[in-house]
């Protein structure tokens, strides 16, 4: 029995050891576009950026009439969110490769707009013989926003509204990538319409890609670049009406309509609106209420829903003021000031929760 169990263990000890069975590489996902090759191991995530890369195309294509690029193509890999580089480019083996890791659902449209302009933008530098991270910043930024307009429209009008609330970034902060995006967005926009041919445009677009400086091309259009970007920024803010209002914009433009000077024989005088009836027979008066009543009918479906009872009971006083009876216009006065002062005081209860410091998770 013992010669037996010698023997056993003997031809346990002599068996070749099982080796563990090899990791099953992961399955890769790519689908081509004209921008660029994009893969990753998430459908969802490839998707994704094919989205955008489809829609700065677009945007190239009938905005800019821009020209197919040459080869080479490029490839655009969606990485896991655990690198410190967020966006990458490189050239291996005479290809450009674009690594780009999205994030959250939050920072994901950010990040994949930025990635498929420095794709593009390196794809513009490499034809020319330039290197891939030739493009001045502003560039990408300018690129990656209207990408982002594009596929989400109500962008356009949030960074119209915050252009015509902040104060501008300086030239030298936009051209070096250090001002907010919304200001290299509001930048190109000026440009474009400074240039107004596309082709011309695409030309300044594809020099600045290949390293060009910008500044150069506005000393030609301006003695001085950086007043040239403060008058065209205020126009370009000017020649666009936003959608809708926030709240301050409702409340200004209220203002602003509701707010009456006339010249009654000892210069231009500001007048309260409850006492404007005493003059309404004044024909420079009712050419007034008449232009603002039909400015209001167009505005009021622009405004915030907190001030828009304000602007109807303001809309009634205007209606009624060539034919009610004093009182009655008295009346509907004191009912527009009373909505006035509880959208006043509902817009700092909004504001403040606004502002207020979100509590700690427990």
């Amino acid at each position: 029995m013992l010669g037996l169990l010698a023997t056993f263990s003997w031809l346990a000890a002599s068996a070749p050891a099982v080796e563990p069975p090899l990791p099953v590489p992961a399955h890769v996902y790519v689908a081509d576009t004209r921008i660029a090759t994009v893969a990753s191991e998430k459908l969802a995530e490839v998707s994704f950026v094919a989205v955008h890369c489809d829609a700065l195309q677009r945007y190239l294509e009938f905005a800019l009439n821009m020209p197919a690029l040459p080869p080479p193509m490029a490839r655009l890999e969606s990485l896991d969110d655990k690198g410190s580089t967020l966006v990458e480019t490189r050239v291996a083996a005479g290809s450009i490769l674009v690594a780009v890791r999205l994030g959250d659902a939050l920072t994901a449209p950010t990040r994949a707009s930025e990635a498929v302009a420095a794709t593009w933008l390196a794809r513009v530098a490499l034809a020319g013989g330039k290197p891939v991270s030739a493009s001045e910043p502003w560039t990408r930024q300018a690129l990656a926003c209207e990408t982002l307009v594009s596929l989400r429209p109500a962008m356009n009008d949030f960074w119209y509204r915050e252009g015509r609330q902040l104060p501008p970034s300086t030239l030298e902060e936009i051209i070096a990538g250090r001002a907010p995006a919304r200001e290299a967005f509001l930048f190109w926009r000026a440009l474009r319409q400074t240039l107004v041919a596309p082709a011309e445009q695409s030309k300044a677009l594809i020099a600045s890609a290949q390293g060009g400086s910008i500044l150069k091309l506005l000393g030609g259009l301006a003695k001085s670049p950086q007043d040239w970007w403060l008058i065209h920024r205020a126009e370009l803010l000017l020649s666009r009406s936003p959608v809708s209002l926030g709240l301050r914009e409702s409340a200004e433009s209220l203002d602003d309509i509701s707010r009456f000077v006339f010249d009654l024989g000892q210069g231009d005088v500001l007048i309260p609106g409850g006492e404007l009836g005493k003059h309404r027979e004044l024909a420079a008066i009712k050419s007034s209420i008449t232009a603002r009543l039909v400015a209001l009918r167009r505005e009021i479906l622009r405004q915030n829903p907190v001030y828009h009872n304000s602007w109807r009971t303001f809309g009634a006083w205007l209606e009624a003021f060539g034919t009610a009876a004093p009182e009655e216009l008295g009346r509907l006065w004191k009912d527009y000031a009373a909505e006035r002062k509880q959208a006043d005081e509902l817009r700092r209860e909004v504001e403040a929760a606004l502002l207020a410091p979100t509590p700690a998770a427990k």
